[in-house]
C-alpha cells in the first residue's frame, strides 16, 4: 500500500499510539493490511538504517535546503534530522523531500542549547561545516558517533554553534567557486563519513521501535488508531 498523507495531527496522533504499545503487539495487528512487497521494502531499509550519525541545521532560511537535507539524509540511512531556529518558512517545504520528512525523525529546535543538549545526551561529536574550518572532510575521524552541523546559508554558523562544536571542517574545493550550496555540503559530508565507517545496525530495540513506526507510516492513520483502539479495548 502507498502511505496516505494526512493532515500532520492525525498522523501525529498515530506515531504517538504506536509508540506507547508494545511494538511486536503494534506489528502484528498491522501485518495483514501490508503487502509482501511493503513489508520486504522496510526491511530493507531498515537494514541500511544508522543512529550512529545526524544532521543538523541552524537558521536554514530557505525551505528548498531544509527540505534537500532531509531527502539527502533519508535516502543514505541517515535517521535524525535537526532543524535549530529555522528563519522565514525553512520548514514548510514538504513537498521536495518527496515524502522522506515521513521515514525520517526530524526534530526543530528553538535554541542552539537545546539541540547541544540533545547530541551530547546521544553521546555524539558535534562536528560544525565552516570555510574555514581546521581539518578537511577526508580527515575527519568518523568512527565515533557524530552530528553534522551546518550554518545560515549566508551567514553560516553562529559564534555559539562554531564554540559548540567539538571540531570544525571544510569541504575542500579546487575551483573558483568559494563555497557550496548548503543542501550540497551537507549530502557530501554525510556521504563521507558513512562511505569510510562499517556498517552499523540498529540496536534489536530501535529496530523493533521503527519497524513499527514504518507499518503505521505505509497505512492510513485512521486505519492504525482504530487498531491500537481496538487493540487496548480488548486488553
Amino acid at each position: 500500500m502507498s502511505p496516505k498523507y494526512e493532515p500532520q495531527d492525525r498522523r501525529s496522533q498515530a506515531d504517538i499510539a504506536v509508540d506507547a504499545a508494545s511494538p511486536e503487539h503494534a506489528v502484528a495487528l498491522m501485518v495483514p493490511y501490508l503487502t509482501e512487497a511493503r513489508i520486504d521494502k522496510i526491511e530493507r531499509v531498515l537494514r541500511g538504517r544508522t543512529l550512529d550519525l545526524m544532521v543538523a541545521v541552524e537558521a536554514p532560511s530557505d525551505p528548498h535546503n531544509a527540505a534537500a537535507i532531509v531527502r539527502t539524509a533519508e535516502a543514505l540511512g541517515v535517521m535524525s534530522v535537526h532543524v535549530v531556529a529555522a528563519e522565514g518558512r525553512a520548514l514548510h517545504r514538504q513537498s521536495t523531500t518527496q515524502g522522506a520528512y515521513r521515514w525520517v525523525d526530524t526534530q526543530h529546535h528553538a535554541r542552539l542549547e537545546d539541540l547541544v543538549t540533545t547530541v551530547k545526551k546521544r553521546g555524539l561529536r558535534l562536528c560544525g561545516a565552516a570555510m574555514d574550518g581546521s581539518t578537511p572532510l577526508s580527515r575527519m575521524d568518523v568512527d565515533a558517533p557524530l552530528c553534522l552541523l551546518l550554518g545560515n546559508e549566508q551567514r553560516g554558523l553562529s559564534d555559539a554553534a562554531r564554540a559548540a562544536c567539538d571540531a570544525l571542517f571544510h569541504v575542500p574545493m579546487v575551483g573558483m567557486s568559494e563555497s557550496l550550496n548548503l543542501s550540497v555540503t551537507a549530502a557530501i559530508a554525510m556521504h563521507s563519513v558513512l562511505s569510510r565507517r562499517s556498517p552499523r545496525a540498529l540496536p534489536p530495540e530501535s529496530l523493533a521501535a521503527w519497524r513499527a513506526r514504518y507499518y503505521a507510516r505505509s497505512l492510513d492513520a485512521r486505519l492504525v488508531l482504530g487498531l491500537l483502539a481496538s487493540k487496548e479495548a480488548a486488553l
